[in-house]
């Protein structure tokens, strides 16, 4: 393997890597900003301010998600190329987008009727902020988890991991190579979400969308796979 090869996995990687570090900086700071609005609000108790910042993960979450992917999209687009070239958001067939749709939600739903067997006392603390806002307005929590699940996630995850990452390794040193690394990554970065668990089955999820984007060679069949392969997680809190 010759150094331009080398230098291509390392760009994925790096870029996944600062894909974790933006992460963790936005939720530690929408964080920090809730709590202080908690102080505001008159919370003087170390549990208290816990207990309302674990209340609104959910608003944490979805702020922080939205503010990587504009990052992301600041930085590729001050590179002066196109984005839609670079991340492939090219034009699909209709055939493509319905096998690739149908292969994640099977694929999906096997894994999420398996994780709640393994573990059905589990309760995502997204779900329990989405219930906190259910509690303040019947069916906000719903409409938020919605917009994380089958909207920001699915978007900005796709972008950085397979119009990012995958395409810098492949463009180096092929698609199985990018399929591979690209898939354990999106493994990892489910770690802190939920446990060995959820990231093994990333893994192998990981693996279904690098292989429809190899297929494809389009972003936008990856981001619609991804939003239905959420749906039964969605279902899940709707009605567990």
């Amino acid at each position: 393997m010759d150094k331009k090869q080398l230098k291509g996995i390392f760009a994925g990687i790096g870029y996944f890597l600062l894909y974790a570090c933006l992460m963790m900086v936005f939720q530690m700071l929408y964080t920090f900003v809730i709590m202080g609005i908690s102080y505001i609000g008159g919370t003087r108790k170390e549990t208290d301010f816990m207990s309302f910042a674990n209340n609104n993960l959910l608003t944490a979450a979805l702020l922080t998600i939205v503010s990587v992917g504009v990052i992301f999209y600041l930085i590729f687009k001050r590179r002066g190329k196109s984005v839609k070239l670079e991340w492939k958001l090219l034009p699909f067939t209709s055939k493509a987008l319905v096998i690739s749709v149908t292969a994640a939600v099977a694929y999906s739903m096997i894994f999420s009727l398996l994780a709640n067997y393994i573990s059905p006392e589990g309760t995502n603390p997204i779900f329990r902020s989405a219930n906190y806002y259910s509690g303040i307005a019947p069916g906000l929590g719903g409409f938020l988890i919605l917009l994380n699940l089958l909207v920001a996630a699915p978007v900005v995850e796709e972008i950085v991991m397979r119009g990012v990452v995958y395409t810098r390794i492949e463009n180096a040193v092929g698609s199985k190579s990018a399929i591979i690394i690209s898939s354990l990554l999106f493994g990892i970065m489910h770690v802190t979400a939920g446990g060995l668990i959820l990231a093994n089955g990333a893994v192998l999820m990981g693996l279904v969308f690098a292989l429809i984007f190899a297929k494809t060679n389009s972003l936008w069949v990856c981001i619609v796979a991804h939003s239905f392969a959420n749906i039964p997680d969605l279902l899940l809190y709707l009605y567990k």
